[in-house]
Formats: C-alpha cells, structure tokens, sequence
C-alpha cells in the first residue's frame, strides 16, 4: 500500500476518533447526571445536541468514505497491537450498550404508557444513531486489529500465481 492511501485511512480514523470520543464522553456524563439524579426528566442544552450531531454525521460520514474507497493497510505485523485495537472497539460498544440500556429504563415509564410523543421519538432516534455510530467505530477498530494481527507470507515463500492471502 503507498503512503497515500495509508495517510487517507489515517486521517479518516483520527476523525471517527475523536468523533467517537466526543459520543463516550457525552455518554459518560449521561450516565453522572442519571445516577446523581434518578427519576428525573433531564434535558440537554442544545449546543451539546448539535455536537453530538455534528460528530455523528462527520463519524459516519468518514467510515462510509473509508469502507467504500479507501483499504484497511496492511503490511504491519503486531498481535499486541492488533489486540488492543480490537479491544478498545469492543469496549467502546459496552459504553454504547449501557447508554442504551440506561436510556430504556430511563424512558421505560412513557414506553409502557404508550406516549410516544415527538420528543421521544427525537432522542430515541438520537441514541440509536449514537448507537450506529458507535458501532462503526468499533467495526473499524476490529478491522485494522484483524489485519495487524495476520502475519504475512514473505514474497519468496508464495506460489507463482497465488494471490497473497
């Protein structure tokens, strides 16, 4: 892979991030303003729903960029590395899942009541693209794990018309 390729995927993945970081600490505070005060109807000031947008969009708009036109690189060999890589993303989905699982519960009284107002219906489809988002990310993460952790077969050692595996 020539280097601008691997600077394109570097870039893209410094944005998906730090796009992704803004989501885990926005998730983070979540979980503090819920767990200080249960049982209450908290609201977020519009300049934090814009970012939270705003990284959404941009997030996904570089894994769609990266995916469809850009290769994961491959040409390093590092199963520590590559490990941790796949760690983090995972990681990175238990936070998801517990932003999920705490706004369900948080919101399981209008649920049950059926009062599925466009308020609800607004932050329900802001968590399940936070959510998306966040699993993207962790997608990447596990595929540039995956490919540092396969070791590559040394150019004298492959077949005649045997493509690299």
């Amino acid at each position: 892979m020539t280097a601008r390729p691997r600077l394109a995927y570097g870039i893209l993945l410094l944005l998906q991030t730090i796009c992704a970081a803004l989501l885990l600490f926005y998730i983070h505070m979540a979980f503090r303003i819920v767990t200080e005060k249960p049982g209450e109807l908290h609201s977020l000031p519009a300049s934090i729903l814009l970012q939270v947008v705003i990284a959404i969009l941009i997030g996904q708009s570089c894994y769609w960029t990266r995916l469809g036109h850009v290769p994961v690189p491959d040409g390093i060999y590092s199963p520590v590395l590559g490990h941790l890589l796949a760690f983090a993303g995972r990681l990175s989905s238990i936070f998801g899942g517990a932003l999920f699982s705490i706004y369900f519960l948080r919101q399981l009284p209008a649920i049950q009541q059926l009062s599925l107002d466009a308020g609800l219906l607004w932050r329900c489809l802001l968590v399940f693209a936070m959510l998306f988002a966040i699993y993207c990310y962790t997608l990447e993460l596990e595929r540039l794990g995956a490919a540092w952790q396969k070791q590559r077969e040394p150019e004298d050692q492959r077949q005649p018309g045997r493509p690299a595996s």
